[in-house]
């Protein structure tokens, strides 16, 4: 991808992110989010209609006066790739910067190393833009999510015990020399945050935080439209909270807990076929997990007062939604007095929001500046967003 093909300024990015992430947004709506003038906003959506980037459509028509314009992002003209992988699972989404997903496939691998993880990606990329006849110059980039945290140089990866040929590994040299694209490297957490932010249930909201089920138990945090990190990229850990050597509400829990049942599982991925027929271990652990999760829910409330709390990962839909509603019937108290716990919903996006976060990585870089922040709050207070709901329920519909 050619990055001067779109030279943007910090207010064309702007105007993207709120296009984007909007309901019907006008000129007009920008230019009272923004505070640009009518006459800048003008000649900045010109561009970026001109650039292929934006559509503008009558929104209605008949009526006395100038119709009104719906801004917008134009299908195809930029894409990027999001990688996510468990032990012998390979996830490749393919999306452009509308939100559409191109293109979502699950590869085998059969080992999990730096130069394994580098050529199944570039195998899997071929694959995808061939089946979707996208141009290989038309990538941004490429985002990978990868279990476990990251070292002190906030670069090299401190991996799952699973994947050990990663850990102190910096991947991101690795991957764009075998790619020959700009890549991006986040947890598993992280990107599973940022892709409910840009295609999920967290679309709607400027803070929450999100509870990441896989191997372990991760976790992100969006906060005024930006992804915190950390200064070492290791923000948003619950998992710190359960030791290793007690039951903990993670992926690898609940495959050994079923393994010690009888039941044939390796990996998160055997889970779902046999859910039926392990029923009753996998309830208790249900129950078990949605205690300790709840807490999880109260501490994210008492640290960062989301507008709130979104549960996803690797989990089965189904086993996620059963978490939720778990949590939703528990009495959990609020963290002090007048702030109940957030709410929690469960992701949209399942066990896909780790391709798709993934993906969404590289979209960011190049054109959201994460600058909306309160000016869209008070935009999404008004037009689009729910009041929060009393302890323990969801928002309405």
């Amino acid at each position: 991808m050619d990055p001067d093909r779109y030279p943007l300024t910090y207010n064309e990015r702007q105007l993207i992110e709120l296009v984007f992430r909007g309901d019907r947004v006008s000129r007009a709506d920008l230019a009272d989010i923004t505070g640009l003038t009518g006459a800048t906003v003008s000649r900045l959506v010109g561009r970026l209609i001109e650039s292929g980037l934006l559509s503008e459509s009558v929104a209605r028509a008949g009526s006395i006066g100038q119709p009104r314009r719906h801004l917008s992002i134009t299908p195809g003209q930029a894409y990027a790739v999001g990688v996510n992988f468990m032990r012998h699972r390979f996830d490749v989404a393919l999306v452009d910067l509308a939100g559409t997903v191109v293109d979502y496939a699950v590869f085998q691998i059969e080992e999990v190393t730096p130069q394994s993880v580098a050529d199944r990606a570039v195998s899997s990329l071929d694959e995808c833009l061939a089946r979707a006849g996208v141009a290989r110059a038309d990538v941004v980039g490429a985002g990978f999510s990868v279990p476990g945290n990251f070292a002190l140089d906030g670069v090299s990866l401190r991996a799952h015990d699973y994947f050990r040929a990663l850990d102190n590994v910096n991947m991101t040299p690795i991957l764009e020399e075998a790619l020959d694209l700009p890549c991006s490297v986040d947890t598993d957490g992280a990107c599973a945050a940022i892709g409910e932010f840009m295609h999920g249930a967290g679309r709607a909201f400027e803070t929450f935080f999100f509870i990441h089920i896989g191997h372990g138990v991760g976790g992100g945090t969006i906060i005024g439209g930006h992804l915190y990190r950390g200064p070492h990229g290791n923000a948003s850990k619950p998992g710190v909270i359960f030791p290793y050597d007690k039951p903990r509400p993670s992926g690898q829990d609940l495959v050994e807990t079923l393994r010690a049942a009888g039941a044939p599982v390796q990996d998160i991925a055997d889970i779902e076929p046999i859910m039926d027929a392990v029923a009753g271990p996998l309830d208790a652990w249900l129950d078990r997990a949605a205690d300790q999760l709840g807490e999880v829910a109260r501490l994210a409330t008492a640290f960062i007062d989301p507008d709130i709390i979104i549960l996803g990962g690797r989990l089965p839909d189904d086993l996620n939604a059963r978490l939720v509603s778990r949590i939703r019937t528990a009495e959990l108290s609020g963290p002090s007095r007048g702030l109940p716990v957030a709410s929690v919903l469960t992701s949209k996006l399942g066990p896909k929001s780790g391709a798709l976060g993934a993906a969404s990585l590289p979209v960011f870089a190049n054109f959201f500046p994460g600058s909306v922040g309160s000016s869209y709050n008070s935009y999404a207070n008004g037009r689009r967003r729910e009041p929060r709901a009393a302890a323990g329920r969801l928002l309405p519909p």
